[in-house]
């Protein structure tokens, strides 16, 4: 039961950690829409191996499912060597900027010529001796372009690293947006509500796991039980007892309150 409340305090903490699209500076763009990790690699010949360097990056998501990426990164560069006598591949270089750098928002409006930019700053993640800075910069595209959600590395010098993506994730959608919004508004706070209901979710289990395992090293400090396990297991079923009475209890009150106007109904 404890390893269970621990795995539920650990998703919580993951789920309040995750890389949110949709903080204010990114509301009026669809950055949803190209949700997931995307790769781009670099070949270079080093004799007497190959360099094969892969920057992944995480559009909502952190990079946690790509092997030898920092937990919890958003941006995760890995260099492997593969020895062309044996084909032996070592990695040997791992580069991650973690999603809880302070970022800044830069967004470039469209002008005549170019549409607008959203370019998101990373600034001093730790690589050894080092720090280094990101740009990841989004292009809303023209018309014209192609490759579309192609990631791109325009520089890499061990110091500062920039990446661009022409995308559709980039334009201004917000004005384009308004006009379908449903007149009646039933679903105008379908995502705000939703936000509120994962917070109250996971503050809930906190707030259940905090109050049984603090109720039980009270009980076990005080000399209530034998050891720890004990005491957890009786607060335990002492909880769970409550929430089996609460529908009775919340039947209670609302019979009282219905039952209370049928009466004064039929006084009259």
């Amino acid at each position: 039961m404890i390893k269970f409340i621990l795995l539920l305090l650990v998703w919580c903490l993951r789920a309040v950690r995750a890389f949110d699209c949709s903080v204010s500076e990114l509301s009026s763009f669809d950055f949803e829409s190209i949700k997931g990790v995307h790769s781009v690699t670099i070949n270079k010949n080093t004799p007497p191996s190959t360099s094969i360097f892969t920057w992944n990056i995480g559009v909502c998501v952190n990079t946690d499912e790509i092997e030898h990426c920092p937990k919890n990164s958003d941006i995760c560069g890995v260099n492997k060597l593969q020895f062309n006598d044996d084909k032996k591949t070592i990695v040997s270089e791992i580069i991650g900027f973690n999603n809880g750098l302070s970022k800044s928002y830069k967004i470039t409006p469209p002008t005549k010529n170019e549409g607008g930019a959203v370019t998101i700053l990373y600034k001093g993640a730790s690589w050894g001796d080092v720090l280094v800075d990101a740009d990841l910069k989004f292009v809303c595209p023209s018309k014209d372009d192609k490759d579309l959600d192609v990631f791109n590395v325009d520089k890499w010098n061990g110091e500062k690293l920039q990446i661009s993506v022409k995308s559709k994730a980039a334009c201004n959608t917000k004005k384009s947006k308004n006009p379908k919004k449903p007149s009646n508004g039933n679903d105008q706070d379908h995502g705000e509500s939703w936000g509120w209901f994962t917070w109250i979710f996971i503050f809930m289990v906190l707030f259940s796991s905090i109050y049984i395992i603090g109720g039980a090293w009270y009980q076990y400090n005080k000399g209530n039980a034998i050891d720890f396990q004990s005491a957890l297991k009786e607060v335990l079923e002492n909880f769970i007892d409550l929430l089996k009475g609460l529908p009775t209890f919340i039947k209670e009150i609302i019979d009282k309150f219905t039952g209370g106007s049928r009466g004064e109904y039929s006084a009259v």
